[in-house]
């Protein structure tokens, strides 16, 4: 008999299954359609190796539901279940919490520019190569 992993809160719970730098991003990026490993890749401008390990463990923790095609040549789906599609609306919350809380302090200074959300899935902001450019030229100024 193995020994329950325990938590304090299921927002604990929760954020253990979503924690890391690429999950978050992931899940809004799955949110209404699926998508290729490539795809992913492309859009994250991360390795393979990074991407697979991510989504493997959103595979079997069950926000994400893995589809092989016995074609040629042979490709990967990725798209949310059910759990995953309830796990994004509760992002989307948070994220409009973020954005509020960060407006009303002016210390602090969400890099997601109204610019980015037109370009985003579903209109959240979504991080991609070409946001991580622009990012990198507003920091400059």
């Amino acid at each position: 008999m193995t020994t329950p992993q325990m938590f304090n809160t299921g927002a604990e719970y929760a954020l253990s299954i979503i924690g890391g730098k690429w999950k978050p991003v992931i899940l809004y990026l799955l949110a209404g359609h699926p998508r290729r490993t490539g795809e992913l890749v492309k859009q994250l401008g991360t390795s393979y190796k990074v991407l697979s390990d991510q989504l493997r463990e959103m595979v079997d923790s069950g926000i994400v539901a893995r589809k092989s095609f016995n074609t040629m040549p042979p490709h990967v789906e990725y798209r949310l279940t059910e759990e995953g599609e309830n796990l994004y609306a509760a992002l989307r919350y948070l994220n409009y919490w973020g954005e509020q809380k960060a407006a009303a302090s002016p210390h602090v200074k969400i890099m997601c520019t109204e610019k980015m959300k037109q370009l985003g899935d579903d209109g959240l902001c979504v991080i991609t190569k070409k946001h991580l450019h622009h990012w990198r030229q507003e920091i400059v100024k």
